[in-house]
């Protein structure tokens, strides 16, 4: 039967999802892609009256998803089988999830939640976009909604087979009390709508939409959003070509702790609360768009395992070598995976005390790479080590020899705990700066840009807080640049500079809705964030409230780092194609360095009150190769 033939005859949710997934199927997938995704289904598959699916034990042994791992709590910490379950059945029923789901998973069920978890459908539907956040919010919505049946885990019985098709989705969920009537009646879910307009099948979906509407009602329990962050911190860095079981085999005791704790410094930007029972769309929706959005980008490598079978690699091979590669295959699988960290930096001068793999993870969840459309993990930019507390003490001779001639972005992050508080929780910062470094003897002109995305000036623990660059600041106001230094007042991100004066020091001041001061000394650092202040460097936080007051806090300071960001590790920064990036910035420093032992055998003083010595003081002070300004640049007399 035709394409349009199947759109004349279906006349009910069932027949248009069915109709909708053969399209997803032949729009979406290549036919090798489509082949491969039919052999893995296939061949796993459950059979009942008919009809082929897959359970929920088939799904997280085929995702490789670990069961539950326990931390020194006891407390059950990684058990994500049943959370992802959940979220593909009910993704499986689109766009007809409110009567439908959960869905049984057959193979139609299952293409379009591959489709709709790779963000593949754009060739499908006209109007589809790339915002799936309701969807996802729907998916994982489990408080102020009736529970699927007991011990509903994909598995269904029927007595016959001519009753299978009329029953190949379970009842779908209803809803018992409103829980939060915060929505907007007029928004559309404009990826249904799409999907069903491409189908003439507008007045079906009007009926379940009005149900749609009580996705608004409806909350993400704390415990159900934990389990499933947990499990993207552990493969963020995933590839489609991977193994999940290189990132969830070697996790310990010490190892679901971390996890835990940056999971839950995630889960306290979505503002939960838990007289309400969890996590409303609303803020849900906010804090994904403005201050998570990478989030949920390891499900689309996780889902994209679907498309590649190793049946079919296997079956061009010889008999005799079957037994001998697959025996080497379960081998790779279970050696220890390279770390994200390990993967996204470069050899250098220190190793990271800060950058684990957890923090990795999460830093991937809202920081791009050379295009917003990538999060940090998935393209191929390198972190290179530019300067470390640890490495090269806290000296700003040593700061501005590293950091201030180095011509890419940079990202700084520091640690450190509560000054004067008995609490020595550690609190993680950091800050993505675009621009070169403005220094005290910069002319008055903005600074340099050398990359198209914003700034951003975060927290990471002990709750996340991503405070976004304001995209009008750098541009129109040179006082305001994203970073400063000076060897008198420190480093300062995101400030306001006062001009400078012959009778007084002048200090930065903060500025806007975020700022970051770290004194000359490298030893404290303070954090100045208020819920306003859009003429600053930075915006306000996505989680900030009007109500909130102004706050400020003052760190002792453990740790500082400064990396690079190298684009790529073969790109070149300069027209010489035979240099990479680290080795063009290796030349500058060293080139620093010669500069600084010839000015120290400069003897200016010998001849002093001569009047051509003095001028040429004069213009070497004036160029900052001499006097206090040289301190920072590498140079003394």
């Amino acid at each position: 039967m035709g394409a349009a033939q199947s759109n004349e005859c279906a006349s009910s949710p069932e027949e248009l999802s069915s109709v909708l997934a053969e399209r997803f199927a032949t729009k979406c997938f290549t036919p090798l892609e489509l082949t491969h995704f039919k052999d893995n289904f296939f061949s796993r598959a459950l059979e009942q009256g008919g009809l082929r699916y897959w359970n929920e034990k088939i799904l997280s042994d085929f995702l490789g998803i670990p069961d539950g791992i326990y931390t020194s709590s006891h407390e059950q910490s990684l058990d994500a089988g049943p959370v992802i379950f959940r979220m593909v059945s009910y993704l499986g029923a689109f766009p007809f999830q409110n009567t439908l789901a959960p869905s049984v998973l057959t193979f139609e069920a299952m293409v379009k939640v591959v489709v709709l978890l790779t963000e593949r459908y754009g060739k499908a539907l006209k109007r589809g976009h790339k915002d799936r956040t309701k969807l996802l919010f729907g998916s994982l919505a489990d408080v102020g909604r009736k529970k699927p049946p007991a011990g509903f885990n994909g598995e269904f019985t029927f007595k016959d087979s001519e009753t299978s098709a009329a029953h190949s989705h379970t009842q779908g969920f209803s809803i018992d009390e409103p829980a939060n009537d915060e929505y907007d009646e007029d928004e559309d879910d404009d990826l249904a709508l799409a999907a069903l307009e491409s189908l003439d099948a507008i007045e079906v979906f009007k009926h379940d939409h009005r149900v749609d509407k009580t996705v608004y009602e409806t909350r993400i329990s704390i415990d159900t959003f934990r389990r499933l962050v947990m499990l993207l911190l552990v493969i963020a860095p995933l590839n489609p070509s991977e193994s999940l079981k290189g990132y969830t085999s070697g996790l310990d005791v010490r190892r679901m702790e971390l996890v835990k704790n940056e999971a839950d410094s995630i889960i306290v930007a979505f503002s939960p609360e838990e007289s309400d029972g969890g996590i409303s769309y609303k803020t849900f929706a906010r804090t994904i768009s403005l201050s998570l959005p990478y989030l949920f980008d390891p499900l689309t490598a996780l889902f994209e395992h679907m498309l590649f079978s190793k049946n079919l690699n296997l079956s061009q091979r010889r008999q005799k070598d079957l037994a001998s590669e697959t025996k080497q295959e379960e081998s790779e699988e279970n050696e220890e995976h390279p770390s994200p960290t390990a993967t996204l930096t470069l050899p250098g001068s220190f190793e990271s005390a800060i950058l684990t793999p957890t923090l990795t993870s999460h830093l991937s969840f809202f920081l791009p790479s050379t295009s917003p459309d990538i999060n940090i993990l998935r393209s191929s930019i390198s972190l290179h080590p530019v300067f470390s507390t640890n490495a090269h003490g806290s000296s700003l001779t040593y700061f501005s020899h590293h950091v201030l001639t180095w011509q890419s972005p940079t990202l700084l992050i520091l640690q450190g705990s509560l000054a004067d508080s008995p609490n020595e929780d550690l609190i993680t910062l950091g800050a993505y700066i675009p621009e070169t470094w403005k220094t005290s003897i910069s002319t008055s002109g903005s600074s340099s840009k050398t990359s198209d995305l914003l700034s951003c000036l975060f927290q990471l623990s002990p709750k996340h807080m991503l405070l976004p660059g304001n995209p009008s600041t750098s541009a129109t106001k040179p006082n305001t640049p994203t970073a400063y230094f000076s060897p008198n007042t420190g480093i300062a991100i995101g400030c306001k500079i006062p001009a400078p004066s012959r009778t007084h020091q002048t200090y930065p001041s903060p500025h806007g809705a975020g700022s970051l001061i770290i004194d000359a000394n490298l030893e404290t650092a303070e954090f100045h964030v208020a819920p306003f202040g859009h003429d600053g460097t930075f915006l306000p936080a996505a989680n900030a409230s009007p109500e909130d007051r102004p706050t400020k806090f003052k760190l002792d300071l453990y740790t500082l780092e400064i990396w690079g960001i190298v684009p790529d590790p073969e790109a070149s920064f300069s027209a010489d194609p035979n240099l990479s990036p680290v080795e063009i910035q290796r030349a500058k420093w060293e080139f620093e360095a010669r500069e600084a032992e010839r000015r120290r055998n400069i003897n200016i003083k010998a001849g002093a009150g001569d009047p051509a010595t003095e001028s040429a003081r004069w213009l070497l002070e004036a160029a900052g190769i001499i006097g206090n300004e040289a301190r920072y640049a590498g140079g003394r007399v």
